[in-house]
């Protein structure tokens, strides 16, 4: 899919995408949220993913792992801070690290979570 939005209106628009992708699950996610997640490249997107049904994998690993595209030097946008605790899974911002995903965006920060300002990449 090919995108063009103007620079004012990206990330925006972008943040519009990652909310339809957390629609589609939503009341299917048990405890967990229900998150969507879109990856852009070049003003590309690349990938979409979202919470899968009852709460694991979380769309920010589900976008990755769904990626044709090398998500290096990407931009991700998440409806929510990705996790960056262990619980159930390993922290989405690990493996956010690990696939060289150059900016995250995010709508939403979690009420109980560290600091959030330090995981903005």
């Amino acid at each position: 899919m090919s995108t063009n939005p103007s620079k004012y209106k990206k990330s925006s628009y972008f943040m519009q995408l990652a909310l339809q992708q957390a629609r589609r699950t939503l009341g299917n996610t048990k405890e967990n949220p229900a998150v969507g997640c879109v990856i852009v490249k070049n003003n590309h997107l690349i990938s979409a993913g979202y919470t899968s049904v009852n709460g694991r994998p979380h769309a920010e690993k589900n976008a990755i792992k769904l990626s044709k595209i090398d998500p290096q030097n990407s931009e991700l946008y998440v409806t929510l801070e990705p996790c960056s605790h262990y619980g159930k899974t390993p922290p989405c911002v690990k493996f956010i690290i690990r696939s060289k995903i150059k900016k995250v965006f995010f709508s939403l920060v979690r009420g109980c979570s560290i600091d959030a300002r330090y995981f903005i990449m």
